[in-house]
């Protein structure tokens, strides 16, 4: 997609018009594969004791709470940025219903993933699930990752790409039926936009090849169920 046609305000309302629906849309029209594939990220982030992470276009806080919920290993903190406040109340609330130790580890809060907040070499860790190709610049929000990651440390991604699907019919089944029933449920365009937005980005090869340009080594990507989505793990 033209990221001239990215437009902040407008993305970040439409993500708080359907936030009640998101997380259930996302794994029912994915057969419950989306929650099969953060399981994989999740699993193969490189997280030691005692670090601290920022998951970035938190949501309502799948990745990040994930991590503190399954990764025994990890003692540390999470930290979550998203432009959407439906979607920062629904992390909040989840949170707090996990009782302690979980609310002293997890915060979530507003923040611009072109604009981070954060001093250079902040985190051990960045994650950012289905946001990168919400970005208003890709690669601004790409060296702002690189920039608050500690050497060594690791990005993480989950993403929709161009081009990535093998089968027809499952290309049929997610340009078409996707977005017509999300559409419907949440009596919205934004799951047309979700699906026009993956079309339009750049392909898993263009993607590894830009995080290289901002400086990104050892490179990986993962393809999940017939190419619907990649993980894309990298270090700095």
């Amino acid at each position: 997609m033209d990221e001239a046609r990215k437009n902040r305000k407008a993305i970040a309302a439409m993500f708080s018009s359907i936030a009640p629906y998101y997380d259930f849309l996302n794994q029912f029209l994915s057969f419950g594969q989306a929650g099969h594939w953060r399981t994989k990220l999740i699993r193969g982030a490189d997280l030691k004791d005692k670090e601290l992470f920022l998951d970035v276009c938190t949501g309502s806080g799948d990745i990040a709470l994930g991590i503190l919920k399954t990764r025994l290993d990890f003692k540390g903190n999470a930290i979550g940025i998203d432009f959407s406040a439906p979607m920062l109340n629904l992390a909040r609330s989840r949170v707090a219903k996990l009782g302690a130790p979980y609310p002293r580890r997890a915060e979530f809060m507003m923040g611009d993933a072109l604009d981070l907040q954060y001093m250079d070499e902040k985190f051990d860790m960045v994650s950012v699930g289905y946001g990168v190709r919400n970005f208003e610049d890709t690669s601004a929000g790409l060296r702002e990752m690189y920039r608050v990651l500690k050497f060594g440390g690791q990005l993480n991604v989950i993403e929709f790409f161009k081009g990535s699907i093998a089968l027809p019919p499952v290309q049929w089944f997610v340009d078409t039926v996707t977005p017509w029933v999300g559409n419907m449920i949440t009596r919205t365009d934004a799951f047309s936009y979700l699906r026009e937005s993956s079309n339009e980005f750049y392909t898993v090869e263009d993607f590894c090849k830009l995080l290289g340009q901002v400086g990104f080594i050892e490179i990986e990507k993962e393809r999940m169920t017939f190419g619907i989505a990649h993980i894309i793990r990298a270090r700095k």
